[in-house]
């Protein structure tokens, strides 16, 4: 009942050392004791392009959760027509050790809600929870994992609430994890309403990835879904905004800030790119 490191060796390093030395080489710089909050918007591509994007804004909660009790991942590549999905196995390994589910907790948050399980063995093989997944069990080595597909839809308003309200309720020390990476253009997306060239790249910078930031940094959830959806500004919108809710119910507000935007185009220059940002909140 343990789901495998499928990604491991290819998106990120295999081992732990590799790992580690990786991780310190995003965060030497990184103040650890500047930021007040329990939560991040974060991206995942491969750690060579947005390792470091993610790595800063996990660092920077460090100091505060080290000894976190769970993480709560929303993640999960989905259409607005899916289901919900929550991951039931065991275990889900990364090259840390294996970072273990709450059986109970997933029973709880079960009851009245459609979820299609998120599998042990997957039909294919999903980035956005899994290179996560060695940030959360370096950071907060003591956290249980409780991975939520949230489908881009206004119904992940309602789970993230449910999810926050009850984790405050039964008194958990909870981090909390929204994954996304931002707009994807060019001919292997098939999106390209700007043509090519740095026309295309400053819209995307500027104005495509840039208004679904907006709209996180005034904490208004329903405006980006629709952004995230409507534009192609976030591949997992859904996330995002049931992350944004989770912490409003669970602190009470959130307080968003931007640590780094940045393109796949600034790493590896080429005609198809995809946005990459890291808030903590």
């Amino acid at each position: 009942m343990k789901r495998r490191a499928y990604l491991s060796g290819q998106w990120y390093p295999q081992d732990a050392k590799a790992c580690e030395q990786e991780i310190l080489l995003y965060t030497q710089d990184v103040n650890a004791n500047v930021y007040d909050k329990c939560g991040l918007i974060g991206p995942h591509a491969g750690w060579r392009f947005s390792g470091q994007c993610a790595a800063r804004a996990y660092k920077s909660l460090e100091h505060l959760h080290k000894n976190a009790e769970l993480v709560v991942i929303f993640g999960s590549h989905k259409s607005p027509s899916a289901k919900h999905s929550l991951f039931t196995g065991n275990a889900w390994e990364t090259p840390f050790g294996d970072l273990e589910s709450s059986p109970t907790l997933n029973a709880q948050l079960s009851e009245n809600e459609d979820f299609i399980p998120e599998p042990v063995t997957p039909s294919f093989i999903d980035n956005a929870v899994e290179v996560h997944l060695p940030f959360i069990k370096y950071f907060f080595p003591h956290a249980k994992l409780l991975m939520i597909g949230a489908s881009p839809q206004m119904d992940a308003l309602r789970l993230g609430e449910k999810v926050g309200a009850y984790l405050a309720a039964q008194n958990v020390s909870a981090v909390f994890v929204g994954s996304t990476d931002l707009t994807h253009y060019g001919p292997n997306y098939r999106f390209g309403p700007k043509g090519s060239g740095e026309k295309a790249i400053d819209w995307v910078r500027n104005e495509n990835d840039l208004g679904f930031l907006e709209k996180v940094l005034e904490k208004n959830s329903t405006a980006a879904l629709s952004h995230g959806l409507e534009q192609q500004s976030a591949c997992c919108p859904g996330a995002v905004v049931a992350t944004m809710q989770a912490i409003k119910a669970y602190q009470g507000d959130i307080s968003p800030q931007l640590l780094e935007h940045l393109l796949s185009y600034d790493v590896l220059p080429s005609d198809s790119f995809v946005g990459y940002a890291s808030i903590v909140l």
